[in-house]
């Protein structure tokens, strides 16, 4: 046992070494850049002054700033070249950036004049990829290659959903995202538990929670007219933001009802497998209890990367002097109605997961359902 310990922890320390390199790598990295150069921020203190204070009608107080930055270009056909440019910021940073001494940036130059597009950031990238594979390799050893392929064939299909539906012109987008839904619990669930009983009950337990969940909140939409459904608040770029918002919340709920299914389902395998003469009224009480621990926190972390989410934009509504009801209505309404429904998918999930237990992983006696307690023992 301390042997596979030791070779896991062994395999993680290399891999965070690799990945190390890659970061440094990355961070000097130069040449591999087309569309913009890269440049250097050669101050070792910026000069930084104070243009103006603002302060709104709602007595919100920012300020404008000014910083003179001497740049350095790294790459491209001005390579070598040095400059001198301003940056106006505001020390809020919402829609600007402040720049730090020796920081890399990417910048674009036209007759002379050097214009910053944004910071290098390629390496942090590379860095938190290279701690997430560590973790995972320390925490689950050889499954985290299965794990990490799960995750390229998820990120590979989701390209080719949304590359599909620019070319459809956002056309069919519940059809779509729907048979995406399909695509990603099957080979991500095929991957990591491999083709076998226990992968398709928690596959079909995972489409039933999706589908019908998503199905009984579109119907009620419908009943309601979908009155309050604020879809012109989206953040969308396109011209069909309730569809958008529909593939949204498909995409949405397939990750919390699959996470749950998988719980529910390995649990109950296992149960079955240490438990040979469990009976089927067993089952169904073991599965409700572990749905019943199982509901609670999922619902809760739902609710609150929503509210993560939409928090800074609340605020800003806020002290805007909106009312409530407003903010509410202009950047939760969506949000709340995305999370109501993956929480329905939450429940009816632990439902669907103990059935797809019993009608694929155990033998089943239908009498011992109607039998009474006593005469089962």
């Amino acid at each position: 046992m301390k042997f596979k310990w030791k070779k896991r922890y062994t395999a993680a320390i290399i891999v965070a070494v690799i990945g190390a390199i890659f970061t440094i790598l990355t961070y000097f990295a130069t040449d591999i850049y087309h569309k913009d150069e890269v440049a250097v921020i050669t101050d070792s203190q910026i000069k930084d002054t104070l243009v103006e204070k603002n302060e709104d009608v709602y007595k919100n107080t920012d300020q404008t700033r000014e910083q003179i930055l001497h740049l350095k270009v790294l790459s491209g056909k001005h390579k070598g070249e040095t400059y001198t440019t301003k940056n106006v910021y505001y020390p809020s940073q919402l829609t600007t950036q402040k720049y730090r001494a020796h920081q890399r940036i990417f910048v674009n130059i036209k007759k002379g004049d050097p214009a910053i597009v944004n910071p290098k950031r390629d390496w942090v990238l590379v860095l938190v990829v290279t701690i997430t594979l560590a973790l995972m390799v320390a925490v689950s050893g050889k499954h985290s290659i299965s794990l990490v392929i799960s995750m390229a064939i998820s990120w590979a299909i989701f390209y080719l959903i949304i590359i599909w539906d620019v070319h459809l012109n956002g056309s069919h987008i519940i059809l779509l995202f729907g048979l995406a839904d399909i695509i990603f619990s099957f080979f991500s669930l095929l991957i990591v538990q491999g083709l076998n009983k226990k992968m398709l009950a928690t596959w079909l337990a995972t489409l039933l929670g999706v589908f019908v969940s998503f199905a009984l909140c579109y119907i009620i939409m419908k009943l309601t007219g979908e009155s309050e459904m604020k879809y012109e608040t989206g953040d969308y770029a396109t011209q069909d933001p309730r569809g958008l918002f529909l593939a949204q919340t498909l995409i949405g709920i397939l990750g919390a009802v699959m996470d749950e299914a998988t719980d529910i389902i390995s649990s109950l395998y296992e149960l079955i497998q240490t438990k040979k003469d469990i009976t089927m009224k067993q089952l169904i009480k073991s599965g409700r209890t572990m749905g019943q621990e199982i509901m609670g926190p999922l619902i809760n972390v739902l609710v609150l990367i929503f509210i993560a989410g939409a928090l800074p934009e609340t605020i800003l509504y806020l002290r805007d002097n909106n009312t409530l009801a407003s903010t509410f209505g202009f950047t939760l309404s969506l949000g709340a109605t995305q999370s109501v429904i993956s929480a329905i998918g939450i429940v009816l999930t632990v439902i669907f997961a103990t059935g797809c237990s019993l009608f694929f992983l155990k033998d089943r006696d239908w009498k011992s359902l109607f039998k009474k307690e006593g005469e089962n023992k």
